[in-house]
């Protein structure tokens, strides 16, 4: 088998489709599907289901795509550390969290220095999880739930990452200052039925309600956007909210002075909006030294914006 072979294995189980894997590899997808066969064939078991839908790894293919990913993630760093440029990388994946944003800019100032090559991404969870088991990022940011914590430690442990504490802060409604809704101490699902709710991705709203609160309060007809200018617009423009964790730290953003957070009432006893913040990394994996600087740089700037949760 080739290393073009597992790297194309990756790319199909990343992309979840042979047709957008083709994209992302710049591959045709008749060459791209042999290539799969072929290595399935040398193996001797099938790697993926195929469906109308796209791909889903089998049993054992999803245990071959763990150690493939750990393999061509180690290939990747042997040609790096003896490349002739010898340069470093340092890149982290996140959610969207202005903490996060502040505390990579300033370790790019700090090891700037340093040669290397820098990289920070915003993406949803799947996405997080996603770059820090290819190698992509040597960190991840992201929080569990009483809604998503046992499917987030599950695809952890499928990818052998593990998830490391942070803090613990509680959702809020994230809203314009001048919204009807801005001077409440606190907020219900009920008094948010007759605005439109915004976020960055549908799905991550199951980390924060039931698939039956969701249909009753029509939180699956929300309006969707791509990146934080436009969710800011639509918050202002059509008197818009989301919901967030709760956890910002210092940021020199004028835009964000103009919305305020208020604490989301809990609709149920049995379901808690407590969140866990933390960061995940590969299990055998060692923190080097700018990755422990990024990590108390995040706890130094939760602290300085004075999170007590």
């Amino acid at each position: 088998m080739t290393l073009q072979q597992i790297r194309y294995i990756i790319g199909v189980a990343e992309a979840g489709s042979l047709n957008k894997a083709s994209e992302k590899l710049f591959v045709s997808q008749p060459s791209l599907t042999s290539s799969v066969h072929d290595a399935e064939g040398e193996l001797g078991f099938e790697v993926f289901h195929r469906t109308s839908r796209g791909v889903k790894a089998t049993e054992r293919g999803a245990d071959f795509i763990r150690d493939a990913r750990e393999f061509y993630k180690q290939y990747e760093n042997l040609i790096k550390k003896y490349s002739a440029s010898g340069k470093k990388a340092f890149s982290v994946s996140t959610l969207y969290y202005a903490f996060a944003r502040t505390a990579f800019v300033e370790i790019v100032k700090q090891f700037s220095r340093e040669s290397y090559d820098f990289a920070f991404r915003e993406k949803k969870a799947s996405g997080v999880i996603a770059d820090v088991a290819l190698g992509k990022s040597e960190l991840g940011i992201l929080y569990l739930s009483d809604s998503n914590r046992e499917s987030i430690q599950k695809t952890l442990r499928t990818n052998n990452l593990e998830f490391h504490h942070l803090t613990e802060c509680n959702a809020f409604v994230y809203l314009h200052k001048n919204h009807p809704l801005a001077k409440k101490e606190s907020l219900s699902l009920n008094e948010l039925s007759d605005y439109h709710f915004v976020t960055f991705d549908t799905d991550d709203v199951k980390s924060f309600f039931s698939e039956e609160v969701i249909s009753r309060f029509g939180l699956d007809k929300a309006i969707t956007v791509a990146d934080r200018a436009t969710e800011l617009n639509l918050l202002q423009t059509l008197n818009g909210y989301t919901f967030l964790s709760g956890v910002f730290g210092e940021e020199s953003n004028e835009s964000t002075e103009d919305f305020v957070l208020i604490p989301l009432q809990n609709h149920d006893e049995k379901i808690s909006h407590s969140f866990e913040l933390g960061y995940i990394t590969k299990k055998v994996a060692r923190m080097d030294n700018i990755s422990l600087t990024y990590i108390d740089t995040i706890r130094r700037i939760l602290h300085i914006a004075g999170f007590t949760c």
